[in-house]
């Protein structure tokens, strides 16, 4: 009976030994993670997603590093601008892990280690550029500190997958001025705008008055062309002896011219028949051959 139990024990206990053999061989990784493995106490290789083996007793798994992408916390950074303008800028700087080994050997904390690069990397960056500069271009800004950052950040083995200016804040004295200068800045195009539309005003007003006169001379010219024409008329039925028709149409004027003056409410005029005063024109140059 006591021998039975020894070897009952004897054979839990190293069957206990074989599945904890197994448990330490046999490693399973996540798709999130990679492990690292040392062997007697030295870094030995890095285990991806999937199943791995591992020579139990000699090979342990020490580190297991998350490789999603992380965002560190934005905290605000004071720096001064090329213009003495002291803001303050808050980052949003994401990364993820491509080199496991590099960021737990060489680095004790990548977060701290990647805030206190990015202070000083942004600080540099910022006193190159003014308060405009900063608030307009801030795409280009981030482009140059992602540039800054790197370089230091691969010794770690840490890849930047993007780095956004989130706020840019200035002091209350500094926002006040900026206030002022947008207010200035209103009333100039204001000023601007008003003036254009006045002249714009006064150059439709000549321009419509240069019209009115090209037309009124177009028209004189147009007037001027007409009575040449009917003079010529005129002109050419005198030539060919319509002396008849010429009197006809000048006593159609004298009669028109008449009645125009006799139409006045303070005219006093006499009306002699052109037959009277014909004869009275005869009648004189008689008398004036005889003496």
């Amino acid at each position: 009976m006591e021998s039975f139990s020894l070897s009952s024990l004897i054979t839990l206990a190293l069957a206990a030994l074989v599945l904890v053999t197994l448990r330490g061989a046999v490693k399973i990784v996540p798709q999130s993670e990679n492990w690292l493995v040392e062997r007697l106490g030295k870094y030995h290789r890095k285990l991806d997603a999937g199943l791995h083996l591992l020579i139990p007793f000699i090979e342990t798994v020490q580190h297991k590093v998350p490789i999603q992408e992380r965002q560190l916390p934005p905290r605000p950074i004071n720096a001064i601008t090329l213009d003495n303008v002291t803001i303050s800028i808050s980052l949003a700087v994401l990364y993820r892990i491509a080199d496991a080994s590099r960021t737990m050997y060489r680095i004790a904390n990548v977060d701290d280690a990647i805030i206190t690069i990015v202070n000083g990397t942004v600080r540099s960056v910022i006193g190159k550029s003014d308060l405009d500069g900063v608030q307009s271009n801030r795409r280009h800004l981030s482009t140059e500190i992602e540039e800054e950052l790197r370089t230091v950040s691969e010794e770690w083995g840490v890849v930047l997958t993007r780095v956004e200016i989130l706020e840019v804040d200035v002091d209350q004295e500094t926002r006040q001025a900026m206030q002022r200068q947008i207010n200035a800045e209103r009333d100039r195009r204001a000023l601007v705008l008003d003036a254009e539309g006045k002249r714009k005003a006064t150059e439709l007003d000549a321009d419509a008055q240069l019209y009115a006169a090209l037309k009124q001379s177009e028209a004189v010219r147009i007037r001027a062309d007409a009575e040449a024409y009917a003079v010529g008329v005129v002109s050419k039925a005198i030539a060919a002896g319509g002396e008849t028709a010429v009197e006809f149409e000048i006593r159609k004027l004298q009669a028109a011219a008449v009645q125009q003056l006799s139409e006045g409410s303070n005219a006093k005029i006499v009306l002699v028949p052109t037959d009277v005063l014909n004869g009275l024109s005869g009648a004189l140059s008689r008398l004036a051959s005889k003496v």
